[in-house]
């Protein structure tokens, strides 16, 4: 082979498809190699690099939430499905098989292919063979409470991922509770497709680096159809959006689509619509067998364990074996899963669940069980004391998870949000706390500055507008996902700078300040202004979001907001009080005209202001109550202090509480503050995120992108059926 030869064959190789080219690193380097005189398709090669990223965290994702609930240890439980024989699919002639060369009668059934063609049991490999064999691609799998829905899906979607190609749409597992208030996907407001392309970069934070993937990454995916839906939990949106979800579902124009609902929300959602999946193949879960049910309740004993195969093939003996409750609750996934966990210490005999009465008598028994279960006392896994949480047992930890079952049951949600501890806190109480703080805070500046009379005006204005915000419901900005980054920053920086120091120098000239004094008030505003350009998306693909990086990831979004408000609002206050006399301006020197205008131009500076602090923390009622405070506050009119250092010193006082004041708006500073008064009432722990993560460890909790949500609904209905700790 000639040295061409062997260059030409390199080059095919490195330009041609495969499985291993949809590794990150290879897929970075999709393009690379072009021929001579031919421009390489960028925007083709970063798309690439985005699926390919995509690919693995999900998988990633999903492999760590398969193992936080032993689902694979050592392998899942074999689930079962089967046409649905409920109206809530397209009804399509099937005809049945017949001899070759004969005629047979045609027939109608419900479900748009035959049962067959989709197996009846939890063979993962067939089960997407099936799948990627079904001519519209589009699936929905019904059932009951606790019949293995999510168990199914997040199996489904590591299967898919297992034989991916890197020109395959890229499986995306969403959970349908993402939709709330605050985070609305509004059927018949909002297509499917732009909700999914934004729920990709909150899920993916790595989608927005505009950077290495270029702008409008995930709504290029989503669009091109890169990616397929797989969407958990229909039934968990509020009730009175699952008919239009459907309708929207339909109209989506997505190639490939799984849903999984409840069987009755969904033909309540069919009924009230009107209409179908018009393209989805329907399949319900059927109970599992007892069989598969010891194999699951003893794949991880001791050969010498036999307490369940002694107990069940007692059982079977009997004529009544399956009318037993213990039999049937063993139909039920979720039980069996439960039941392994409760009776893995040799010490527990399953044989005390023969003597409870009947069905609901099992089940409320397994779920009571769990919790005692996955808070017995073990050793903490190696990494440090620092890694595991201590000082708390049983008791607290069941106080502590009923007091949020219980608040998400009040909010009719199924996710478990740190952003929206701050909502678990009743509004009049923290009006309360932080009217009362604020009022003291602002007032002590006020009164530094001017006298008592000047610090009561400042103490209840910031007052009443803290307590208003706090008590008034109103929509709160959503977590910033974002980080700190000063590679490629310099030129944005600069920019930035010279635009703040720009309008700081022309608010000092208004305020007749000297021209050195106007250089001082520039800088910080500068400062302001130029900070944020070291916020940038995240891209590191290790990223994805889960609560504690969310968390971590606004906290910084936060500080550098606070610190940006600080600044420039604290150091104008201190320099405008050590140098400027609004007795000798040139404003009332006008006459009675001039005064007028002198108040009504620097009461609306400080309108302007306060509209600006309250928009990006407090909505709509902060907008209007620290609009009123800030023009309140700069009708005031106090002499200039004697001493310059003073006067910074209470400048900057005011720009802390300034920056306090924006940051206590911030998802992230509202967490703080809710929780530390529910931490002081005993209904949180101080170490919250710790102890959320040591429950889903646990197995108590699960992961959905930057939420937590319970095992399953009705452990976390078990919780809220304890007694009521509300405030």
């Amino acid at each position: 082979m000639t040295a061409e030869t062997g260059d030409a064959g390199r080059t095919e190789n490195a330009m041609s498809g495969g499985r291993v080219r949809g590794s990150v690193i290879q897929a970075r380097n999709i393009g690379r190699i072009s021929f001579a005189g031919q421009p390489k398709d960028d925007s083709l090669e970063r798309l690439e690099a985005a699926k390919a990223r995509l690919a693995e965290e999900v998988r990633r994702q999903w492999e760590g939430e398969v193992a936080a609930q032993g689902l694979r240890r050592p392998e899942p439980i074999r689930l079962q499905w089967a046409n649905t024989r409920r109206a809530v699919a397209v009804r399509t002639a099937v005809a049945p098989a017949t001899p070759a060369g004969q005629a047979g009668p045609s027939r109608a059934t419900t479900g748009s292919v035959p049962s067959e063609a989709l197996g009846r049991c939890g063979d993962l490999d067939g089960l997407v063979q099936a799948f990627r064999a079904l001519p519209q691609g589009h699936l929905v799998m019904l059932g009951e409470r606790g019949s293995g829905k999510t168990v199914w899906v997040m199996l489904l979607t590591l299967g898919l991922l297992g034989s991916y190609e890197p020109g395959d749409p890229v499986p995306v597992l969403l959970t349908a509770s993402s939709w709330d208030a605050g985070n609305t996907w509004v059927p018949g407001v909002e297509h499917l497709r732009t909700w999914l392309a934004r729920r990709l970069v909150e899920e993916y934070p790595f989608l927005a680096d505009k950077e290495a993937y270029g702008a409008g990454v995930a709504q290029r995916l989503v669009t091109g159809g890169h990616v397929f839906l797989l969407l958990d939990g229909l039934d968990e949106m509020s009730e009175a959006l699952h008919a239009p979800a459907l309708g929207a579902l339909d109209d989506s124009g997505q190639e490939l689509l799984v849903v999984t609902c409840r069987v009755a929300e969904y033909e309540r959602a069919v009924e009230r619509s009107g209409r179908v999946l018009s393209r989805a193949v329907v399949k319900e879960m059927l109970p599992i067998g007892v069989r598969q049910a010891e194999s699951f309740l003893t794949a991880d004993r001791p050969w010498e364990d036999t307490r369940w195969q002694s107990l069940l093939a007692e059982l079977r003996d009997r004529p009544d074996f399956p009318d037993l409750p213990l039999s049937r609750a063993l139909t039920s996934p979720l039980m069996v899963a439960l039941a392994r966990v409760i009776y893995a210490p040799p010490a527990k005999d399953p044989r005390e669940l023969l003597g409870l009465a009947d069905l609901a008598s099992v089940e409320r028994h397994l779920l009571t069980a769990f919790l005692p279960a996955v808070y017995r006392p073990r050793p903490a896994p190696p990494g440090g004391p620092g890694r595991v949480p201590a000082g708390y047992g049983l008791p607290e930890a069941r106080g502590w998870l009923g007091f949020l079952a219980r608040h998400m049951a009040r909010h009719g949600t199924h996710d478990l949000a740190w952003w929206q501890v701050a909502c678990a806190v009743p509004g009049w109480v923290a009006g309360l706390v932080f009217g009362v703080v604020s009022g003291l805070m602002f007032g002590f500046i006020g009164a530094a500055a001017g006298g008592p009379v000047i610090g009561l005006v400042f103490g209840v204005s910031f007052g009443s507008a803290g307590f208003l915000v706090q008590a008034v419901p109103s929509r709160r900005p959503a977590p910033a996902r974002v980080e700190i980054r000063f590679r490629g920053t310099v030129r944005v920086f600069a920019l930035r700078f010279a635009f703040g120091c720009v309008t700081g120098m022309a608010l000092g000239f208004g305020f007749e300040l000297p021209c050195w004094a106007q250089l001082v008030l520039g800088a910080p505003f500068g400062l302001a202004v130029a900070l944020h350009a070291w916020l940038r998306a995240p891209s590191d693909a290790t990223k994805v979001a889960n609560p504690g990086l969310a968390l971590e990831q606004d906290r910084v979004s936060t500080l550098v907001l606070g610190v940006s408000f600080a600044l420039p609002f604290g150091l104008t206050f201190g320099t405008v009080f050590a140098f400027t006399d609004p007795r000798v301006s040139a404003w009332p020197a006008l006459g009675p005209v001039g005064g007028l205008t002198f108040n009504t131009v620097f009461g609306l500076a400080g309108a302007l202001a306060g509209w600006t602090v309250g928009h990006l923390s407090y909505g709509r009622v902060g907008r209007f109550a620290y609009s009123a405070a800030g023009a309140v506050v700069s009708g005031v009119v106090f002499p200039p202090a004697d001493d310059p250092g003073f006067a910074f010193g209470t400048g900057i006082a005011f720009g802390v509480a300034c920056g306090l004041v924006v940051m206590l708006g911030r998802p992230w500073g509202a967490f703080v503050f809710a929780h530390a008064l529910l931490a002081l009432s005993g209904r949180l722990p101080w170490r919250l995120m710790r102890f959320l993560q040591d429950a889903h460890r646990r197995g108590v909790l699960r992961q959905a992108g930057a939420v937590f949500q319970f095992r399953h609904a009705r452990v976390r209905d078990r919780l809220t059926s304890h007694r009521d700790d509300d405030l």
